[in-house]
């Protein structure tokens, strides 16, 4: 359940702030962005299964953009696609050693723009949704239910299941195989 303690205190970042804030770090630093191509790969797999229009209860809302720069950037500093960054703070304090963007957003202190947990449960919700409903065709039939396809996947992983992101996954999941005629057990 959401309280209102934790939406008064939730970092709220738009788009525009925090294309704003890397982009300044692309300049100053003369780097280019180093998101890997596995983790482009995986965000746009987002996309090409539509996993990214379904909100955390699994109705259709605003889509995120999965080819976003911060939808992206999220998914790279979360370890998507690439296995640099382990946990959540080894974002700062391994990408500073090899991406001069991640280190100039921690040293000026911009490191809050990644803090946005409302993103951060998407992205991976989405991540995760699109893995499991990628093994599925659209119409099949005898499809075990979506919540089992996600029990099954994060057990794959050893993952806890007690989180609001296994929901998410779960209601992505099932949604997506309502709009695709999925027949389950």
């Amino acid at each position: 359940m959401i309280k209102l303690k934790d939406i008064l205190t939730e970092v709220i970042v738009t788009t525009s702030e925090f294309d704003s804030v890397v982009n300044q770090a692309k300049k100053e630093t003369g780097q280019n962005h180093k998101i890997p191509s596995k983790t482009k790969q995986m965000c746009k797999e987002v996309g090409k299964y539509k996993i990214n229009v379904y909100d955390y209860k699994g109705n259709k809302s605003k889509k995120r953009d999965v080819k976003g720069l911060m939808y992206q950037y999220y998914a790279y500093v979360q370890g998507w696609g690439h296995g640099k960054f382990k946990g959540p703070s080894d974002w700062f304090l391994k990408g500073s050693k090899f991406d001069k963007i991640l280190e100039w957003i921690y040293e000026h202190g911009y490191n809050r723009y990644f803090d946005y947990s409302y993103l951060k449960d998407h992205v991976t919700s989405d991540l995760q949704a699109a893995q499991i409903v990628s093994d599925i065709r659209p119409k099949s039939k005898d499809v075990e239910a979506a919540y089992y396809q996600a029990k099954s996947y994060y057990n794959a992983f050893g993952s806890s299941r007690n989180s609001g992101v296994f929901d998410q996954v779960v209601n992505k999941v099932d949604a997506w195989m309502k709009d695709n005629k999925v027949e389950t057990l």
